[in-house]
Protein backbone atom coordinates (compact mmCIF):
# COMPACT_ATOMS: atom_id res chain seq x y z
CA UNK A 1 0.00 0.00 0.00
CA UNK A 2 1.47 3.62 -0.60
CA UNK A 3 -1.79 5.78 -0.52
CA UNK A 4 -4.90 5.47 2.34
CA UNK A 5 -7.68 8.24 1.73
CA UNK A 6 -9.62 8.63 4.52
CA UNK A 7 -13.15 9.41 4.04
CA UNK A 8 -15.46 10.62 7.47
CA UNK A 9 -18.38 11.86 8.93
CA UNK A 10 -18.06 15.10 10.54
CA UNK A 11 -16.70 15.10 14.04
CA UNK A 12 -15.67 11.20 13.83
CA UNK A 13 -12.23 12.34 13.90
CA UNK A 14 -10.83 11.99 10.47
CA UNK A 15 -8.41 14.28 10.53
CA UNK A 16 -6.64 13.54 14.20
CA UNK A 17 -6.55 9.65 12.74
CA UNK A 18 -4.80 11.09 9.26
CA UNK A 19 -2.46 13.12 11.35
CA UNK A 20 -1.55 9.90 13.27
CA UNK A 21 -1.02 7.80 10.06
CA UNK A 22 1.05 10.18 8.32
CA UNK A 23 3.07 10.48 11.68
CA UNK A 24 3.45 7.01 12.30
CA UNK A 25 3.97 6.07 8.39
CA UNK A 26 6.19 9.00 7.66
CA UNK A 27 4.29 9.74 4.99
CA UNK A 28 2.68 13.12 3.30
CA UNK A 29 -0.77 14.38 4.77
CA UNK A 30 -2.78 15.92 2.21
CA UNK A 31 -5.70 17.69 3.65
CA UNK A 32 -6.27 21.08 2.88
CA UNK A 33 -3.12 21.30 1.16
CA UNK A 34 -5.10 19.61 -0.97
CA UNK A 35 -7.07 22.43 -1.88
CA UNK A 36 -4.12 24.87 -2.24
CA UNK A 37 -2.45 22.64 -5.00
CA UNK A 38 -5.87 22.56 -6.71
CA UNK A 39 -5.96 25.86 -6.50
CA UNK A 40 -2.34 26.33 -8.57
CA UNK A 41 -3.11 24.09 -10.81
CA UNK A 42 -6.26 25.47 -11.72
CA UNK A 43 -4.87 29.23 -11.26
CA UNK A 44 -7.36 30.09 -9.35
CA UNK A 45 -7.37 32.00 -5.88
CA UNK A 46 -7.22 30.05 -2.70
CA UNK A 47 -10.39 32.11 -1.22
CA UNK A 48 -12.59 30.83 -4.77
CA UNK A 49 -11.53 27.20 -3.57
CA UNK A 50 -12.12 27.48 -0.32
CA UNK A 51 -15.75 28.95 -0.94
CA UNK A 52 -16.45 25.65 -3.01
CA UNK A 53 -14.35 23.41 -0.29
CA UNK A 54 -16.90 20.20 -0.02
CA UNK A 55 -19.81 22.46 -0.40
CA UNK A 56 -22.84 21.84 -2.13
CA UNK A 57 -23.36 23.89 -5.73
CA UNK A 58 -25.44 26.60 -5.75
CA UNK A 59 -27.85 27.37 -8.48
CA UNK A 60 -25.72 30.81 -9.25
CA UNK A 61 -22.43 28.69 -10.14
CA UNK A 62 -24.06 26.18 -11.87
CA UNK A 63 -25.39 28.71 -14.57
CA UNK A 64 -22.67 30.60 -15.33
CA UNK A 65 -20.53 30.16 -18.10
CA UNK A 66 -17.38 29.05 -16.92
CA UNK A 67 -18.76 26.96 -13.51
CA UNK A 68 -15.66 27.57 -10.88
CA UNK A 69 -16.79 23.99 -9.21
CA UNK A 70 -16.05 22.37 -12.20
CA UNK A 71 -12.35 23.89 -12.11
CA UNK A 72 -12.60 23.29 -8.62
CA UNK A 73 -13.12 19.44 -9.30
CA UNK A 74 -10.85 19.26 -11.93
CA UNK A 75 -8.02 20.78 -9.81
CA UNK A 76 -8.63 18.39 -7.05
CA UNK A 77 -8.63 15.31 -9.33
CA UNK A 78 -5.37 16.46 -11.08
CA UNK A 79 -3.84 16.85 -7.36
CA UNK A 80 -5.33 14.04 -5.83
CA UNK A 81 -3.94 11.33 -8.82
CA UNK A 82 -0.63 13.49 -9.20
CA UNK A 83 0.01 12.79 -4.76
CA UNK A 84 -0.82 8.86 -5.54
CA UNK A 85 1.13 9.09 -8.42
CA UNK A 86 4.01 10.26 -5.85
CA UNK A 87 2.95 7.76 -3.53
CA UNK A 88 3.28 7.30 0.60
CA UNK A 89 0.48 9.91 0.67
CA UNK A 90 -2.77 10.05 3.38
CA UNK A 91 -5.47 11.90 1.69
CA UNK A 92 -8.52 13.37 3.26
CA UNK A 93 -12.26 14.06 2.46
CA UNK A 94 -13.27 15.69 -0.63
CA UNK A 95 -14.28 12.98 -2.66
CA UNK A 96 -10.55 11.46 -2.77
CA UNK A 97 -11.56 8.10 -2.73
CA UNK A 98 -13.80 8.16 -5.90
CA UNK A 99 -11.40 10.86 -7.57
CA UNK A 100 -9.00 7.89 -7.34
CA UNK A 101 -10.95 5.35 -8.96
CA UNK A 102 -9.23 1.75 -8.56
CA UNK A 103 -5.76 3.07 -8.38
CA UNK A 104 -3.88 0.48 -7.09
CA UNK A 105 -2.17 -0.35 -3.96
CA UNK A 106 -4.64 2.23 -2.20
CA UNK A 107 -6.42 1.62 1.10
CA UNK A 108 -9.76 3.31 1.36
CA UNK A 109 -10.97 3.94 4.78
CA UNK A 110 -13.69 5.59 6.72
CA UNK A 111 -14.84 6.78 9.61
CA UNK A 112 -18.65 7.02 10.83
CA UNK A 113 -20.14 7.49 14.72
CA UNK A 114 -23.48 8.56 15.89
CA UNK A 115 -24.74 12.02 15.48
CA UNK A 116 -24.77 12.65 19.60
CA UNK A 117 -21.77 10.98 19.73
CA UNK A 118 -20.12 12.94 16.91
CA UNK A 119 -21.46 16.23 18.76
CA UNK A 120 -20.15 15.51 22.15
CA UNK A 121 -16.76 15.15 20.38
CA UNK A 122 -17.34 18.37 18.62
CA UNK A 123 -18.52 20.45 21.66
CA UNK A 124 -15.68 19.37 23.69
CA UNK A 125 -12.60 19.94 20.61
CA UNK A 126 -14.27 22.93 19.85
CA UNK A 127 -15.36 24.46 22.87
CA UNK A 128 -18.95 24.81 21.41
CA UNK A 129 -22.32 24.37 23.82
CA UNK A 130 -24.08 21.03 23.00
CA UNK A 131 -27.13 22.39 21.01
CA UNK A 132 -24.18 24.47 18.94
CA UNK A 133 -22.21 21.22 18.27
CA UNK A 134 -25.51 18.96 17.11
CA UNK A 135 -26.06 21.66 14.78
CA UNK A 136 -22.84 21.83 13.74
CA UNK A 137 -22.90 17.75 12.71
CA UNK A 138 -26.19 17.69 11.25
CA UNK A 139 -25.21 20.73 8.63
CA UNK A 140 -22.04 19.14 7.62
CA UNK A 141 -24.02 15.87 7.43
CA UNK A 142 -26.23 17.57 4.86
CA UNK A 143 -23.53 19.50 3.02
CA UNK A 144 -21.44 16.52 2.38
CA UNK A 145 -23.83 14.40 1.82
CA UNK A 146 -24.99 17.11 -1.04
CA UNK A 147 -21.80 17.48 -2.38
CA UNK A 148 -20.41 13.64 -2.74
CA UNK A 149 -24.37 13.25 -4.53
CA UNK A 150 -24.10 15.94 -6.96
CA UNK A 151 -20.36 15.26 -8.20
CA UNK A 152 -20.00 11.23 -7.62
CA UNK A 153 -23.67 10.28 -7.22
CA UNK A 154 -25.43 7.58 -5.63
CA UNK A 155 -22.89 5.68 -5.90
CA UNK A 156 -20.24 7.46 -3.42
CA UNK A 157 -22.72 6.51 -0.60
CA UNK A 158 -22.41 2.52 -0.73
CA UNK A 159 -20.21 0.86 2.08
CA UNK A 160 -18.66 -1.26 -0.48
CA UNK A 161 -16.64 1.54 -1.68
CA UNK A 162 -14.16 1.49 1.55
CA UNK A 163 -12.05 -1.20 2.53
CA UNK A 164 -12.61 -0.34 5.98
CA UNK A 165 -15.52 1.48 7.82
CA UNK A 166 -15.04 2.01 11.71
CA UNK A 167 -17.30 2.90 14.06
CA UNK A 168 -15.45 5.50 16.32
CA UNK A 169 -17.88 5.87 18.66
CA UNK A 170 -16.82 1.95 19.58
CA UNK A 171 -13.59 2.03 18.91
CA UNK A 172 -11.17 4.30 19.82
CA UNK A 173 -8.60 6.15 17.24
CA UNK A 174 -5.49 4.98 18.86
CA UNK A 175 -6.99 1.11 17.64
CA UNK A 176 -8.21 2.35 13.92
CA UNK A 177 -4.57 3.94 13.32
CA UNK A 178 -3.43 0.83 14.06
CA UNK A 179 -5.29 -1.47 11.88
CA UNK A 180 -4.68 0.89 9.19
CA UNK A 181 -1.12 0.93 10.07
CA UNK A 182 -1.10 -2.62 10.24
CA UNK A 183 -2.83 -3.25 6.59
CA UNK A 184 -0.10 -0.92 4.75
CA UNK A 185 2.84 -2.34 6.42
CA UNK A 186 1.26 -6.13 6.25
CA UNK A 187 2.34 -6.89 9.98
CA UNK A 188 0.42 -7.76 12.45
CA UNK A 189 2.09 -7.25 15.53
CA UNK A 190 0.42 -10.36 18.52
CA UNK A 191 -1.54 -7.94 22.01
CA UNK A 192 1.04 -7.84 24.24
CA UNK A 193 -1.27 -8.99 27.13
CA UNK A 194 -2.44 -12.62 26.38
CA UNK A 195 -6.55 -12.12 27.22
CA UNK A 196 -7.73 -15.58 28.73
CA UNK A 197 -10.06 -17.22 26.29
CA UNK A 198 -13.46 -16.46 28.93
CA UNK A 199 -12.93 -12.58 27.99
CA UNK A 200 -13.47 -13.31 23.88
CA UNK A 201 -16.62 -13.00 22.63
CA UNK A 202 -17.03 -12.28 18.83
CA UNK A 203 -20.18 -11.62 16.42
CA UNK A 204 -20.06 -11.87 12.78
CA UNK A 205 -22.47 -10.41 10.60
CA UNK A 206 -22.38 -10.88 6.75
CA UNK A 207 -23.82 -10.47 3.87
CA UNK A 208 -24.32 -13.90 2.01
CA UNK A 209 -21.16 -14.41 -0.32
CA UNK A 210 -19.36 -12.09 1.32
CA UNK A 211 -17.29 -14.63 3.14
CA UNK A 212 -16.53 -18.34 1.78
CA UNK A 213 -17.64 -21.26 4.00
CA UNK A 214 -14.60 -21.23 5.55
CA UNK A 215 -14.23 -17.94 6.80
CA UNK A 216 -15.78 -18.64 10.21
CA UNK A 217 -14.02 -21.40 10.91
CA UNK A 218 -10.72 -19.61 9.74
CA UNK A 219 -10.91 -16.57 12.12
CA UNK A 220 -12.29 -19.12 15.14
CA UNK A 221 -9.13 -21.08 14.97
CA UNK A 222 -7.03 -18.35 14.10
CA UNK A 223 -8.57 -16.36 17.50
CA UNK A 224 -9.22 -20.00 19.62
CA UNK A 225 -12.79 -19.59 19.70
CA UNK A 226 -15.82 -21.82 19.63
CA UNK A 227 -17.81 -21.18 16.30
CA UNK A 228 -22.13 -20.85 16.95
CA UNK A 229 -23.40 -21.01 13.76
CA UNK A 230 -25.97 -23.87 13.12
CA UNK A 231 -25.04 -25.68 16.32
CA UNK A 232 -27.44 -22.44 18.11
CA UNK A 233 -29.94 -23.25 16.02
CA UNK A 234 -29.72 -27.06 17.20
CA UNK A 235 -29.29 -25.74 20.93
CA UNK A 236 -32.03 -23.36 20.38
CA UNK A 237 -34.70 -26.21 18.87
CA UNK A 238 -33.65 -28.74 22.33
CA UNK A 239 -34.62 -25.85 24.29
CA UNK A 240 -38.08 -24.80 22.63
CA UNK A 241 -39.33 -28.77 22.35
CA UNK A 242 -39.49 -28.62 18.67
CA UNK A 243 -38.04 -29.91 15.46
CA UNK A 244 -34.89 -28.46 14.32
CA UNK A 245 -36.96 -28.32 10.86
CA UNK A 246 -39.31 -25.91 12.78
CA UNK A 247 -36.34 -23.47 14.08
CA UNK A 248 -34.84 -23.39 10.56
CA UNK A 249 -38.07 -22.17 9.13
CA UNK A 250 -37.76 -19.17 12.19
CA UNK A 251 -34.15 -18.87 11.40
CA UNK A 252 -33.51 -14.74 11.09
CA UNK A 253 -37.24 -14.38 9.49
CA UNK A 254 -38.91 -11.88 9.74
CA UNK A 255 -42.57 -12.11 11.70
CA UNK A 256 -46.12 -10.51 11.74
CA UNK A 257 -47.08 -8.06 14.47
CA UNK A 258 -49.44 -10.93 15.60
CA UNK A 259 -46.53 -13.13 16.08
CA UNK A 260 -43.79 -10.61 18.17
CA UNK A 261 -46.58 -9.86 20.61
CA UNK A 262 -48.58 -12.83 21.21
CA UNK A 263 -47.11 -14.24 24.15
CA UNK A 264 -46.26 -18.40 23.40
CA UNK A 265 -45.85 -17.61 19.70
CA UNK A 266 -43.42 -19.74 18.24
CA UNK A 267 -41.47 -16.88 17.14
CA UNK A 268 -41.87 -14.83 20.38
CA UNK A 269 -39.83 -18.03 21.92
CA UNK A 270 -37.43 -18.49 19.12
CA UNK A 271 -36.51 -15.08 19.85
CA UNK A 272 -36.13 -14.89 23.95
CA UNK A 273 -34.84 -18.59 23.97
CA UNK A 274 -32.05 -17.40 21.15
CA UNK A 275 -31.61 -14.03 23.39
CA UNK A 276 -30.68 -16.41 26.54
CA UNK A 277 -28.65 -18.75 24.82
CA UNK A 278 -26.44 -16.08 23.46
CA UNK A 279 -26.38 -14.59 26.14
CA UNK A 280 -25.07 -17.73 28.07
CA UNK A 281 -22.72 -17.98 25.54
CA UNK A 282 -21.02 -14.66 25.69
CA UNK A 283 -21.16 -15.01 29.74
CA UNK A 284 -18.61 -18.07 28.93
CA UNK A 285 -16.61 -16.74 26.47
CA UNK A 286 -14.41 -18.04 23.93
CA UNK A 287 -16.93 -17.82 21.47
CA UNK A 288 -17.58 -16.53 17.91
CA UNK A 289 -21.32 -15.98 17.18
CA UNK A 290 -22.36 -16.33 13.52
CA UNK A 291 -25.63 -13.80 12.73
CA UNK A 292 -28.94 -14.57 13.96
CA UNK A 293 -29.05 -11.11 15.88
CA UNK A 294 -25.66 -11.46 18.35
CA UNK A 295 -24.55 -7.93 17.55
CA UNK A 296 -27.96 -6.69 18.87
CA UNK A 297 -28.33 -9.26 21.77
CA UNK A 298 -25.18 -7.95 23.17
CA UNK A 299 -24.39 -4.65 21.42
CA UNK A 300 -23.98 -3.62 24.92
CA UNK A 301 -21.59 -6.64 26.38
CA UNK A 302 -18.35 -5.15 27.07
CA UNK A 303 -16.17 -7.72 26.15
CA UNK A 304 -17.96 -8.34 22.81
CA UNK A 305 -16.63 -7.08 19.48
CA UNK A 306 -19.01 -6.65 16.54
CA UNK A 307 -17.61 -7.19 13.01
CA UNK A 308 -20.19 -7.38 9.38
CA UNK A 309 -18.78 -8.50 6.62
CA UNK A 310 -19.32 -6.98 3.20
CA UNK A 311 -18.25 -7.51 -0.34
CA UNK A 312 -18.78 -6.11 -4.26
CA UNK A 313 -22.59 -7.85 -5.28
CA UNK A 314 -20.44 -9.14 -8.30
CA UNK A 315 -17.83 -10.82 -6.00
CA UNK A 316 -20.80 -12.41 -4.12
CA UNK A 317 -22.44 -13.43 -7.01
CA UNK A 318 -19.30 -15.23 -7.94
CA UNK A 319 -18.69 -16.81 -4.17
CA UNK A 320 -22.63 -18.29 -4.20
CA UNK A 321 -22.01 -19.38 -7.94
CA UNK A 322 -18.75 -21.44 -6.76
CA UNK A 323 -19.78 -22.74 -3.62
CA UNK A 324 -23.34 -23.61 -4.10
CA UNK A 325 -23.21 -24.44 -7.30
CA UNK A 326 -25.61 -21.61 -8.62
CA UNK A 327 -26.03 -20.51 -12.18
CA UNK A 328 -25.90 -16.55 -12.18
CA UNK A 329 -29.90 -15.58 -12.29
CA UNK A 330 -30.65 -18.21 -9.38
CA UNK A 331 -28.05 -16.61 -7.51
CA UNK A 332 -28.51 -13.01 -7.82
CA UNK A 333 -32.14 -14.15 -6.13
CA UNK A 334 -30.88 -15.96 -3.66
CA UNK A 335 -29.04 -12.75 -2.56
CA UNK A 336 -31.62 -10.23 -2.95
CA UNK A 337 -33.85 -12.47 -1.07
CA UNK A 338 -31.54 -12.81 1.80
CA UNK A 339 -30.41 -9.35 2.26
CA UNK A 340 -34.50 -8.35 2.41
CA UNK A 341 -35.31 -11.29 4.38
CA UNK A 342 -32.31 -10.04 6.57
CA UNK A 343 -33.10 -6.60 6.59
CA UNK A 344 -36.89 -7.09 7.97
CA UNK A 345 -35.55 -9.46 10.81
CA UNK A 346 -33.44 -7.00 12.29
CA UNK A 347 -36.23 -3.82 11.45
CA UNK A 348 -38.85 -6.57 12.99
CA UNK A 349 -37.06 -7.53 15.87
CA UNK A 350 -34.61 -5.05 17.09
CA UNK A 351 -35.76 -1.72 15.30
CA UNK A 352 -31.95 -1.83 13.32
CA UNK A 353 -30.60 -1.32 9.92
CA UNK A 354 -28.43 -4.17 9.75
CA UNK A 355 -26.20 -2.42 7.09
CA UNK A 356 -25.38 0.12 9.05
CA UNK A 357 -21.78 0.32 10.76
CA UNK A 358 -22.93 2.17 13.61
CA UNK A 359 -23.89 -1.31 15.00
CA UNK A 360 -20.61 -2.51 14.99
CA UNK A 361 -16.73 -1.85 15.71
CA UNK A 362 -15.65 -2.79 12.44
CA UNK A 363 -17.34 -3.17 8.94
CA UNK A 364 -14.54 -4.93 6.90
CA UNK A 365 -15.06 -5.26 3.31
CA UNK A 366 -13.87 -8.82 2.24
CA UNK A 367 -14.13 -9.00 -1.33
CA UNK A 368 -11.39 -5.72 -1.51
CA UNK A 369 -9.33 -6.92 0.84
CA UNK A 370 -9.09 -10.95 0.23
CA UNK A 371 -7.46 -13.02 2.79
CA UNK A 372 -6.25 -9.64 4.85
CA UNK A 373 -9.60 -9.40 6.01
CA UNK A 374 -8.73 -12.59 7.96
CA UNK A 375 -5.52 -10.22 9.29
CA UNK A 376 -7.57 -7.26 10.02
CA UNK A 377 -10.33 -8.66 12.28
CA UNK A 378 -7.70 -10.95 13.99
CA UNK A 379 -5.97 -8.00 15.02
CA UNK A 380 -8.58 -5.77 15.76
CA UNK A 381 -10.48 -8.36 18.08
CA UNK A 382 -7.18 -8.65 20.32
CA UNK A 383 -6.32 -5.17 20.58
CA UNK A 384 -10.21 -4.76 21.54
CA UNK A 385 -9.99 -7.57 24.02
CA UNK A 386 -6.56 -6.28 25.58
CA UNK A 387 -8.25 -3.01 26.56
CA UNK A 388 -11.69 -4.32 28.52
CA UNK A 389 -11.85 -5.78 31.73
Amino acid sequence: MKVITVSREYGAGGRELARRLADTLGWELLDRELLHQAAELEHLPDAELERLDEKAIGMADRLRLHPPHERYMHGLAEAARRAAARGNVVLVGRGTRQLLGDVPDAFHLRLEASRQWRARRTAEVEGLPPNQALARCAEEDRTRDRFMRYFFGEAASRHTQYDLIVNTERMPLDDAAACAVAVVRGDWPRAAVNVPAGRRVLTLTGELGAGDIRLAPTIADRLGLDVYDRELLEQEAGRLGVSLAEVERLDEQPAGLLHRLRPGSLHRRYIDALEQLIGELAARGGVLLVGRGGCRFLQDHPRAFHVRLIADLAVRLRRVMEYRWFAEGPARTLIEWTDAQRRRFYQTFFGTDWTSPLGYHLTINTGRLGPVAVDLLAFAADRHWGRTP
